[in-house]
């Protein structure tokens, strides 16, 4: 199980950052030594927790509304912060989620409401007729490539699927549960992680993040970069919501960093009535030259698509606020692979990048999201 959040500069934080092979990094973490170093045993937390929950004569979700969340304040390193806290109340606050979703209404997330027609109509497409004719064809009409490696679609999710998943994230924050900060840096957020303790996690959620990555995300990372990215390399994947307000007690910025994944996904939520915010960039490190970053302005549904490894960093928000969905692809165990495949090594064809698989851990054992799989 996941003891803490992946945190934006994950690779500063793990210890030595050692080679296997000299191709991946391993997701070995500095916490891992904390926590067998501590004096108080994870474990012991937990079963105290269930001990908790069996002898209460209250419900998991009036246990958690009990809870104090503790007060977020770190803007490094704050993957560990508070963190004897999430341990001891992990399964309280999951129990709490489903129950919360079984007596919340909510609106479902269903594909036809917030995936833009021109991705669904190219991704069931090529879903039927695998072809290379076909993905060149959804790279050239839905993707830009404002600069090397980094691919943007203006138009992903629809204005009304933006609605629908911010109506969900209302209702999260008014759950009165207790929600644990994204990563290690931004402060304001949520989990979406079904093994992050803290995370949160309802059948909603769950399958919707489930399906997108399955159906849209993976395969389109694997087609953008079959340098990087073979059968195995993003089988994980990590999900997040961030914001950035133009108020000193809110997150404003985001300095540079590496994500820890082989491919991140960068949804912008904000509502068209949202998109007049000023500043929030984001600045793109430019290899050939430290001097001159890319910079990229996302607006309302715009999906940005880049490797975890381009550096990058959010400028200052100088009004209003900025929404995103934050969604890193990694191999089983964390592991992150940074050496290109050769050519004779690329060996994922049109069809198997579009076909479903049961490799996924977040996808075994789900019905689907929209009858794709």
């Amino acid at each position: 199980r996941k003891q803490f959040p992946p945190n934006a500069l994950s690779f500063h934080y793990r210890m030595n950052l050692f080679e296997m092979n000299g191709k991946y990094w391993t997701s070995l973490n500095i916490l891992a030594l904390m926590l067998l170093s501590r004096s108080v045993n994870p474990s012991k937390l937990e079963q105290a927790s269930r001990n908790m929950s069996s002898s209460s004569t209250l419900s998991a979700l009036q246990r958690a509304r009990q809870l104090q969340a503790p007060k977020v304040c770190s803007t490094t390193g704050g993957e560990t912060e508070h963190l004897d806290f999430w341990q001891a109340h992990e399964t309280v606050i999951r129990d709490a989620w489903r129950e919360w979703s079984s007596t919340t209404k909510l609106p479902p997330l269903e594909e036809s409401s917030m995936i833009s027609p021109q991705w669904l109509q190219h991704v069931q497409t090529l879903r039927k007729f695998p072809t290379q004719e076909n993905e060149q064809r959804l790279h050239k009409e839905l993707l830009d490539e404002p600069f090397k490696d980094v691919f943007l679609s203006p138009e992903f999710l629809t204005p009304r699927g933006i609605a629908l998943i911010r109506e969900h994230f209302r209702a999260i924050n008014n759950s009165r549960i207790p929600t644990r900060r994204p990563n290690g840096m931004n402060r304001f957020g949520l989990v979406l992680d079904t093994e992050t303790q803290g995370g949160v996690t309802y059948p909603e959620m769950d399958n919707m993040l489930d399906s997108l990555v399955e159906n849209y995300l993976r395969p389109l990372g694997r087609s953008l970069y079959p340098d990087s990215i073979q059968e195995g390399d993003d089988v994980n994947f990590y999900a997040f919501t961030i914001s950035y307000e133009a108020d000193e007690n809110k997150d404003i910025q985001l300095k540079e960093h590496s994500d820890a994944s082989v491919v991140t996904f960068n949804i912008n939520l904000n509502l068209p009535e949202e998109a007049d915010y000023e500043g929030s960039s984001l600045l793109f490190e430019n290899e050939q030259d430290k001097q001159s970053p890319f910079e990229l302005l996302m607006t309302p549904g715009a999906l940005c698509v880049h490797k975890g490894l381009h550096r990058h960093q959010a400028l200052p928000i100088k009004s209003g606020q900025r929404h995103q969905l934050i969604i890193w692809l990694f191999g089983k165990h964390g592991v992150v692979r940074f050496a290109p495949y050769e050519e004779e090594e690329q060996l994922l064809t049109v069809e198997k990048r579009w076909s479903t698989t049961e490799e996924s851990p977040h996808w075994k054992g789900r019905s689907g999201w929209f009858g794709l799989l």
